[in-house]
């Protein structure tokens, strides 16, 4: 689930802050609510696959690096998004597409407002991640398509050069037509900082840098230093 926003191949991260312009060192500790993460899998024939197993692993070592580090979150504060915090998971999922500018108007699910208020804060911090991993059964299949393309490519020019066409107008053809540039980035990741005020129930941070290109969403050390990028204003 490769999420997008709006701007996303801007130069800068995309961020928002609301009129309340909250300093985030300001807060002591944030209430820290359970990551979310969603990774799709590309397949033998690369086919984009989502992958449960691969979504809780990378939303579980995003919450092992938090925890080991000196961000000032507490515990997490588990939500049960497979029962009763459905709805707050699939919430978390669709921010990356919330365009910014409509983040005032965005409202915070109870569930979500409740757990930071049981927990004794006014503000709680969400993290999410989508990204994709491409086995290398899908990068080889990939490259066999690229040279089946290529290899038409060249029977294609060669049949139309001996019809006495002009060259630079085949090659522009079938180019276009029968070759194509094939993604084999082994992975990818998006990861996305939501600040919450339960007491306003609204969005008070939003922080996404851009895409970390071809930064693994299972590894321990591409995860941390997206975090460190994610979270330095903390």
């Amino acid at each position: 689930m490769d999420a997008t926003l709006p701007g996303m191949a801007a130069c800068g991260p995309i961020t928002y802050t609301s009129p309340q312009n909250l300093s985030l060192k300001s807060v002591k500790e944030y209430a820290f609510i359970e990551p979310v993460a969603d990774i799709l899998y590309y397949d033998q024939r690369n086919r984009p696959v989502y992958d449960y197993d691969l979504s809780d692993n990378a939303a579980d070592l995003v919450e092992s690096i938090i925890m080991s580090q000196r961000y000032p979150f507490s515990k997490p504060i588990y939500m049960d998004y497979d029962g009763a915090g459905r709805s707050a998971r699939k919430w978390i999922q669709n921010l990356g597409d919330i365009s910014t500018s409509r983040l005032d108007r965005v409202r915070v699910p109870d569930d979500i407002l409740r757990a930071i208020e049981a927990s004794g804060h006014r503000y709680g911090v969400i993290i999410y991640t989508s990204g994709y991993i491409r086995s290398r059964e899908a990068i080889l299949y990939e490259e066999r398509q690229e040279a089946i393309g290529d290899a038409v490519s060249a029977v294609i020019d060669a049949l139309a050069s001996k019809k006495g066409k002009d060259k630079d107008d085949k090659k522009k053809s079938s180019s276009s037509t029968y070759h194509s540039s094939v993604n084999k980035t082994p992975y990818d990741s998006n990861l996305y900082c939501v600040v919450i005020d339960s007491e306003s129930d609204e969005i008070v941070h939003y922080i996404h840098p851009i895409p970390f290109l071809e930064k693994d969403p299972l590894n321990g050390s591409d995860v941390e230093t997206m975090l460190a990028r994610l979270l330095k204003d903390f």
